[in-house]
């Protein structure tokens, strides 16, 4: 949970730490926060800011390692400093050369909303 949901004031950032721990967990295989015996444990850490241990044993290649725990810190910052997803779109753990030459699918939005009329006739028809 981001630190500002224990205050009741927090917006979409909250979703960006969400997003980090996720990302955390995948890496190290480990929950946030194992380390902590009890809840309380873990209001102290997440209030005062500080990471779960699982950030300093990702075990990537040490490159990727670097960019793992700088994205997934920038994730876990203040909700002052946090990034949106937006901005988290550019940092370079997501970034991907081969995205620029992937081609570019649309769907027409026709076929993602179901007729009216189909929808009708078929309630009607029951």
């Amino acid at each position: 949970m981001a630190p500002e949901l224990y205050e009741e004031e927090y917006d979409e950032l909250v979703d960006v730490y969400s997003f980090g721990m996720c990302v955390l967990e995948m890496l190290s295989s480990e929950y946030p926060y194992c380390e902590c015996s009890n809840l309380a444990q873990i209001y102290k850490k997440v209030t005062s800011g500080k990471l779960p241990e699982a950030f300093y044993r990702i075990t990537d290649a040490e490159a990727q390692r670097f960019i793992a725990q700088r994205f997934i810190g920038r994730c876990l910052q203040n909700a002052t400093k946090r990034p949106s997803a937006h901005e988290l779109l550019m940092d370079p753990f997501l970034a991907r050369e081969e995205v620029d030459q992937l081609p570019i699918t649309t769907i027409p939005s026709d076929n993602l909303v179901p007729d009216r009329k189909m929808l009708e006739s078929q309630t009607s028809s029951s």
